[in-house]
């Protein structure tokens, strides 16, 4: 490895002499820190994590203990989880592995994979609910979200008018459909192209159970399929049908996943305490129109 960035996070130094570890390098990451470390000659990765109580970050744990039970290849958990000074720390095993190149032919694949995961870890739905974990339709219909969506649209009309607008639509169509008889599931929640790792054209590493939680089935298509991804669908049909309660569900749970963090970012815009700025990214998504969105495929009016 080259010179390590000045700029790049360090681990907390008591971690790396409580757990004999050294650091190699920084792997990013987004909320969560990640980082090569090393331990006689044995590559681990070590975690940082963001503000999650202990309880959340166990029920994590606890899916990725009981996925890797299941024969999938996700990381084993070997010290931790441990607070070190207000920072909460885990170790992991390393896995090897490339992600492959992202294209209508992996797309398929993954949405075939999804579709194994799924029939595979349909018995975790015991778990129950993680305790920061919310179904779809308890996000979109949080009144506190619609407050502060009419508030920043005063600020910014243009982008304000499409969050609102989708906010309402996806609010509408869960209260038209019968969400008791909707397939739930622990869902992965990431399932996207880098957090599936092959060696020799073999999966070799399932990452990421970072948002893990108790969901509508269909909702795990939100960052494969992203709206337009429809080979990840497709492929997913390849192994498991999707019920028309599914095919109605899919949208409203693809714009919900799209409305997380945003209540908190206006409130925090409002408060002083973050800049005022845009939800670019949200919007993009949101104003995307896919074959597969049924009614939603209508595009957005405008304010």
């Amino acid at each position: 490895m080259g010179a390590k960035d000045p700029a790049e996070p360090r681990p907390p130094a008591a971690v790396l002499q409580r757990w004999g570890i050294a650091a190699r390098g920084y792997l990013g990451g987004r909320a969560n820190k990640h980082w090569l470390v090393e331990s006689g000659g044995v590559r681990l990765v070590l975690r940082e994590y963001a503000e999650h109580p202990l309880a959340d970050i166990a029920y994590e744990l606890e899916v990725m203990r009981r996925v890797r039970d299941l024969d999938w290849p996700v990381p084993q958990i070997v010290a931790g989880p441990e607070d070190f000074d207000g920072r909460t720390c885990c170790l992991f095993g390393w896995l090897p592995g490339e992600p492959r190149a992202e294209g209508p032919e992996e797309q398929r694949a993954r949405g075939r994979l999804l579709a194994e995961f799924h029939e595979a870890t349909a018995e975790l739905v015991d778990m129950g609910q993680r305790a920061e974990g919310r179904l779809a339709d308890e996000v979109v219909s949080n009144p506190d979200l619609s407050a502060r969506l009419e508030d920043y649209e005063r600020l910014r009309p243009v982008e304000g008018h499409v969050l609102r607008w989708h906010l309402e639509q996806a609010k509408e169509r869960f209260a038209k459909l019968d969400l008791a008889a909707a397939e739930r599931a622990v869902i992965h929640s990431d399932f996207a192209q880098w957090n599936l790792l092959f060696d020799n054209g073999e999966p070799s590493g399932l990452l990421d159970f970072e948002g893990t939680h108790l969901n509508y089935r269909v909702a795990d298509f939100a960052l494969s399929w992203r709206g337009e991804h429809d080979d990840v669908i497709a492929g997913y049909r390849d192994i498991r049908e999707l019920s028309e309660l599914d095919w109605q569900l899919l949208t409203p749970c693809y714009w919900s996943w799209l409305f997380l963090g945003v209540k908190d970012e206006i409130g925090a815009m409002l408060a002083g305490t973050t800049p005022m700025h845009g939800f670019d990214w949200p919007v993009e998504h949101l104003l995307r129109r896919s074959p597969l969105m049924g009614e939603e495929t209508r595009p957005y009016p405008g304010p």
